[in-house]
């Protein structure tokens, strides 16, 4: 079974034949069907022609511009067709006198066939007549399309032809320059527009001039404003470009204006809050760089005024214990004992503070630093610290743009929390490791030991919280602050997981941009 090969029929133009001799109607009515074409008709009348007009809409009307006894002549039927519809027409006539030939051109005939006619020029005079009408729908359409465009545009849009004169005005054109296009067209452009430097006055050189004589686009980049025609100046942003055919020759060009009063309005705006915020931000940075005086002042006053009394309190204790331990009993001297350990307690306490408000107070020294041998280093010295063996591994190599004085407090205070959260776990193990996400190095650092309860986990980095006994696990409460603290200023960001029992995994990013 052959496949059924679908195929489209063209349709037929339908031609109407308007002719008030009878024979030669049935035998032109004859001769367009061996032609091809649908016929209808055909009328002899005035009436009958409008109303088969718009009952059967032809493609084509062949008219008689002669019919004896209408008081209306081919040439007046065709003229109320086409107040009401769009089709061509063809004249036929014995007559070609001048009257009669003008009147028809008047009227935009789209043939005109003199009696008698052969049938090749019948079907040449249709085939042009169809083929000029479907063309000259189809420029109407896109004319149609460019003047909605157009008038649809935001700017103000003036077209010339290569004389400079005005061919083109949209509405945006008219509001602007208070031009309307009736008045406009035909006028050469510099009598309509006139654009001048908006602080001088001075006038600036004609734009589309010169896109005309140079073939190229211009565009003002001098402060341009355009002189209305009441004399009101408005801020524009001028642009032309030439218009040419496909073989480069000019056949006008184009003008753009663009109202950029409200732009330069809202730029002004911008300036004025840049210009605010700077003098905010240079004054929030003078009273940032006064507190930063004052707690140096603090700092010092606590290394200093605190720790006196502190070593006095300390040395006395220590002096009653080794000198006159004969005249204390057993209480007596459990009681100096936990004295000087609430000294020492307190004395790791202020350290522990000035460290932490150490973190902001010194210059970034950023580097290209080496952060797996400052790990080797630091994981040695706290190895040595410690009682308990533990299994550390940091099989890494990561440079990070950073302090290396601060990774180094990271690293200490991170490691050292994990080296203690293990101390009573068998088979303590660490383990360093690092991931790249973009321009930014993850750093982790997991133990298998006490861990936390996930719930309090938003406490972790801030002063003093503490989400274990100390008589269980001894420290100041102020290690992961100064690490939170730490990090911050390296650009970096610090989050920890655990659960209770089964360790604890932190993590901490540095960039990772060469220095």
């Amino acid at each position: 079974m052959q496949d059924a090969a679908l195929s489209v029929t063209p349709i037929k133009p339908r031609i109407l034949v308007v002719e008030d001799e009878r024979v030669v109607a049935m035998d032109l009515a004859g001769t367009l069907k061996e032609l091809g074409y649908q016929v209808a008709g055909p009328v002899a009348r005035s009436e009958e022609a409008i109303r088969c007009a718009v009952d059967q809409k032809p493609n084509l009307i062949l008219m008689d511009v002669r019919l004896a006894g209408d008081a209306l002549d081919g040439i007046q039927i065709a003229e109320v067709i086409h107040r009401s519809q769009d089709v061509p027409v063809i004249y036929l006539t014995a007559h070609s006198d001048d009257d009669t030939v003008r009147r028809a051109a008047n009227t935009s005939a789209s043939g005109y066939l003199v009696k008698p006619f052969k049938t090749p020029e019948l079907r040449s005079a249709i085939e042009i007549a169809l083929h000029k009408h479907a063309a000259d729908q189809n420029v109407r359409r896109n004319e149609h399309w460019l003047s909605t465009t157009l008038e649809s545009i935001a700017e103000a849009v003036i077209a010339t032809d290569d004389a400079g004169c005005v061919k083109l005005f949209n509405a945006v054109a008219e509001k602007m320059t208070g031009w309307d296009q009736l008045s406009a067209r035909e006028q050469p452009l510099h009598r309509i527009l006139s654009i001048v430097h908006e602080d001088t006055g001075k006038p600036l050189g004609n734009l589309l001039e010169a896109a005309l004589n140079s073939g190229q686009a211009q565009q003002h980049n001098d402060a341009a404003a355009l002189v209305t025609r009441s004399g009101h100046k408005i801020l524009v942003k001028e642009l032309a470009a030439p218009i040419a055919d496909r073989h480069g020759q000019i056949l006008g060009a184009v003008l753009v204006l663009s109202d950029i009063t409200e732009f330069r309005s809202q730029l002004q705006e911008i300036q004025r809050l840049n210009e605010d915020l700077e003098r905010r931000v240079a004054l929030r940075t003078a009273e940032l760089q006064s507190a930063n005086r004052e707690l140096e002042s603090f700092s010092y006053s606590v290394a200093h005024d605190l720790r006196a009394p502190l070593r006095s309190i300390d040395s006395f204790s220590k002096l009653l214990c080794e000198e006159h331990a004969a005249q204390l009993d057993s209480k007596g001297l459990h009681f100096l004992a936990r004295v000087r350990a609430s000294v020492a307690r307190m004395s790791e306490l202020i350290d522990a503070l000035l460290s932490l408000a150490g973190i902001g107070q010194q210059e970034l020294d950023l580097t290209n630093v080496d952060v797996a041998a400052i790990t080797r280093e630091v994981a040695h010295e706290i190895a040595g610290a410690h009682r308990h063996a533990v299994e550390f591994q940091a099989d890494f190599s990561l440079t990070a743009v950073a302090d290396a004085r601060l990774v180094r407090i990271v690293l200490r205070n991170l490691l050292d929390n994990a080296w203690k959260f293990t101390s009573d776990t068998p088979g303590a193990k660490i383990t360093m490791g690092t991931y790249q996400v973009n321009e930014l190095a993850t750093v982790f650092v997991r133990d298998n030991g006490a861990g936390f309860d996930p719930r309090y986990k938003g406490k972790l980095f801030e002063p003093f919280q503490r989400l274990h006994h100390d008589r269980q696990f001894p420290g100041t409460g102020i290690g992961l602050a100064i690490v939170e603290r730490a990090v911050r200023r390296l650009g970096g960001s610090v989050w920890a997981d655990s659960q209770a029992g089964h360790g604890a995994t932190f993590f901490f990013t540095l960039p990772m941009r060469s220095h």
